[in-house]
């Protein structure tokens, strides 16, 4: 048994230290006194954390690119105690995160005449992820009729212009998630999401085939 304290399970978990206490009184998570404090089990934390079908409201944009960074082994942004808390919140993996990490982008649909879907993600506005990004990373998935891309905010105008981007069609095929300017994470040239965000982004999906692609990609991040 490795022991966690009450605090720091509350952070993993995305609830307070009162609703730490209130899921052991529950028997929603073991836990026993040493001395004046309560220790629980990480392993029993991880387990619980992916159980649940909801893992709290989604952090702000910073903090879900802070845990992001952290698990491609990257610089955070802040001080220290934004890498603490992101370190403390990535303990448990990435999978029963993401919900949390939704607010990392907005995503946005549009219809692309496949013509043109190739020129366009290779503007260099656009950092290909998701199912445009798993060749990349070299996942066993092959999703042709749709693209994907994150795109900062101040140049979605510009990109529907030019790719006569069509934002009303009933048969949508590329999606751009859209980051605020002041929260790109992405270096400058940088052509492709890292591993951990491509497989978060295909963790949203609805696809069996790709949220398996996704777990096939964290187990080796």
């Amino acid at each position: 048994m490795e022991p966690v304290g009450v605090a720091e399970t509350a952070a993993q978990l995305g609830v307070s230290p009162r609703r730490v206490h209130q899921m052991v009184a529950a028997g929603q998570l073991g836990g026993h006194r040493i001395g004046r404090s309560w220790v629980l089990d990480r392993a029993e934390i991880q387990r619980f954390a992916r159980a649940r079908p909801e893992s709290g409201r989604p952090w702000s944009p910073s903090s879900a690119w802070n845990v992001l960074a952290l698990a491609n082994r990257d610089a955070v942004r802040g001080s220290p105690v934004d890498r603490s808390r992101a370190k403390k919140r990535l303990q448990i993996g990435l999978e029963p995160l993401a919900k949390r990490l939704s607010s990392r982008a907005q995503s946005r649909w549009f219809y692309a005449h496949p013509g043109v879907r190739s020129e366009m993600l290779s503007h260099p506005s656009l950092v290909a992820s998701g199912v445009s990004a798993v060749s990349d990373h070299h996942v066993d998935l092959v999703v042709s009729d749709q693209s994907e891309a994150y795109v900062p905010e101040s140049r979605v105008a510009e990109l529907a212009d030019r790719f006569a981007l069509d934002a009303d069609s009933d048969r949508p095929n590329v999606r751009l998630r859209v980051v605020n300017d002041d929260d790109w994470p992405f270096e400058a040239g940088q052509r492709v999401a890292p591993a951990p965000v491509v497989a978060v982004d295909l963790l949203e999906s609805e696809d069996e085939r790709s949220q398996r692609a996704a777990r096939e990609l964290l187990a080796r991040a």
